[in-house]
């Protein structure tokens, strides 16, 4: 049957179309404004939406309706989900695997606190870096103290070894240190600017200070350390003259464990961490002692055996919330001492004795308001340590009694006493920017500041001062140390220091130090007692 031609359709038919047709164009355009509307009002995302998931219907197209939505979506969910578990069992397969140490030696330089080149997969890694520390003081003092105090070698005055106004460069250290075939660590740190006295007179030299080789991620004992390096000591001793908030530690460091070796001692340790999510530290060495900057000690029976200990009761928001608990004790002989030339006698000494708060001019002419010289036998030290950081405050203290057997002023009397001495400090700081000390859980101290804005002072485009503050901290700190027992009587000190410190960035910081001593003398007759002030500047810099 053949179809008809349009002019047979009757008249009621073609005027339906028409209307229907009409609809259609109306639903149409509605359509169409709803779509445009939809996208105008989409967030536009910086990725664009792969190609077969275009959510976004064509003009004209049929309207995409709910379950159809849902049904792509689904559908790229689960496609993107199995590529991501495919990524991921990829690299946990490649993890499982490993790498060759050494099969890739290329390195890349960047900046990381110092120059610094390694390898791929940091199984080599050298680091180039160094610190300057540039110091200016002023004091006042009474006459009957300076009078009194005297230098390193001799308590006689007029020797040079008196406070006075002056500059000083504290420390030039350069220092490489790395890591080769991923499992041994090492460094490699020498001092510029040390002194020692050599027939009265005070000369410069150049002295090693870290000097160590440490094998890591052992069985049991974790890392072993050989080498020149700090004994285990307490807590500011540990923490690098880098990160230390006034410019000089306590007395405790110059008298019990740093004196005339510049903190550093030859030996090795065993070190690591323990506890679920390294609640604390372990760090134990034999050591053999010595009385100079060089690391070398040729007496017969010689030895230290030191170890420290600590302990995180509470630690929240990444460390700016926690409180430290530690505990060290040393025991050791006296360094050997050959007495007079000729002599066959081989006793032990031991110098007790401490620089102030703020000091210029040569290590070797500092004055020292403590001092004594003891021969005896061995000793005993044991030093605890709390510190508490609560965001951008932190308090820290230590305590220290060190008891020095058959200690005698004269090596020939027969018999001595045991010589009891002892100091400690408490400190609190507080960062006005609202910055935290940075806390170690690998190493149970504090590390390098990081300023939540670094200092900087410039123009911009439009001629307009940009600044940057940097960060800024006070703190004050009282510090006592006791060397008068037995009648072998070194002085009593009573110091005061507060300070300013500015940390232009991770790098570097201006230091302002203003402190007050009270001096207790040793003599009779309260001959040499008096107040020594004190005011003092840093430049520091360390890469």
């Amino acid at each position: 049957m053949a179809a008809p031609a349009w002019g047979q359709v009757p008249e009621s038919e073609l005027s339906a179309l028409k209307a229907r047709l009409d609809a259609l164009e109306a639903q149409n355009a509605e359509l169409r404004s709803a779509v445009q509307q939809q996208q105008q009002q989409r967030p536009q995302y910086p990725v664009a939406t792969p190609a077969p998931y275009n959510f976004a219907p064509e003009i004209g197209a049929p309207p995409v309706n709910n379950e159809q939505l849902r049904s792509i979506v689904e559908e790229y969910m689960s496609v993107h989900s199995a590529n991501l578990e495919a990524m991921a069992a990829e690299a946990a397969a490649a993890a499982d695997k490993g790498h060759e140490v050494g099969s890739d030696l290329k390195m890349t330089g960047s900046w990381n606190n110092g120059l610094e080149f390694a390898t791929k997969n940091k199984d080599f890694r050298v680091h180039i870096g160094g610190r300057t520390q540039f110091d200016a003081g002023w004091f006042n003092v009474d006459p009957n103290v300076y009078n009194q105090v005297g230098g390193i070698n001799t308590p006689t005055p007029g020797l040079g070894n008196v406070y006075g106004d002056g500059v000083d460069v504290r420390r030039a250290r350069l220092r490489i240190d790395g890591t080769m075939y991923e499992v041994i660590d090492w460094a490699a740190e020498y001092d510029f600017v040390n002194s020692a006295a050599f027939a009265g007179t005070a000369r410069t030299v150049t002295a090693p200070t870290d000097l160590w080789w440490q094998i890591k991620e052992l069985p049991f004992v974790q890392n072993i350390k050989i080498g020149n390096q700090k004994e285990a000591i307490g807590f500011e001793h540990m923490v690098s003259s880098r990160f230390q908030p006034f410019m000089e530690r306590s007395y405790n460091q110059d008298t019990f464990y740093g004196g005339l070796f510049n903190g550093f001692q030859p030996g090795i340790t065993c070190l690591g961490t323990y506890g679920e999510d390294e609640i604390g530290t372990y760090n134990i060495g034999v050591f053999k002692p010595t009385n100079n900057v060089f690391a070398f000690n040729t007496g017969d029976g010689d030895y230290s055996l030191t170890g420290r200990m600590t302990y995180l009761m509470w630690y929240e928001d990444d460390g700016r919330q926690l409180l430290h608990i530690g505990g060290s004790l040393r025991q050791a002989t006296a360094t050997s001492t050959n007495v007079g030339a000729g002599s066959t006698t081989d006793l032990r000494s031991h110098q007790f004795r401490t620089r102030d708060a703020i000091r210029t001019g040569l290590s070797a002419n500092w004055p020292t308001p403590a001092n004594i010289t003891l021969f005896g036998d061995d000793e005993q030290t044991a030093n605890a340590e709390l510190v508490m950081v609560n965001g951008s405050f932190t308090m820290q203290a230590e305590y220290l009694v060190n008891a020095l057997q058959d200690a005698r002023l004269n090596p020939l009397d027969p018999l001595g006493n045991t010589a009891v001495y002892h100091g400690g400090y408490v400190q609190c700081l507080y960062f006005l920017t609202g910055e935290s000390d940075s806390y170690s859980k690998k190493t149970g101290f504090f590390e390098r500041v990081k300023p939540a804005e670094n200092f900087f002072l410039v123009k911009d485009s439009s001629g307009c001062n940009c600044f940057g503050r940097g960060a800024w901290q006070i703190g004050a700190r009282y510090n006592y140390l006791d060397l008068n027992d037995a009648g072998l009587n070194g002085g009593v000190l009573h110091n005061v220091t507060v300070g300013l410190n500015w940390f232009l960035n991770p790098n570097m910081k201006v230091q302002w130090n203003y402190m007050a001593t009270h001096r207790d003398a040793p003599l009779p007759g309260n001959t040499g007692d008096g107040l020594i002030q004190g005011f003092g500047m840093r430049l520091a810099h360390d890469f």
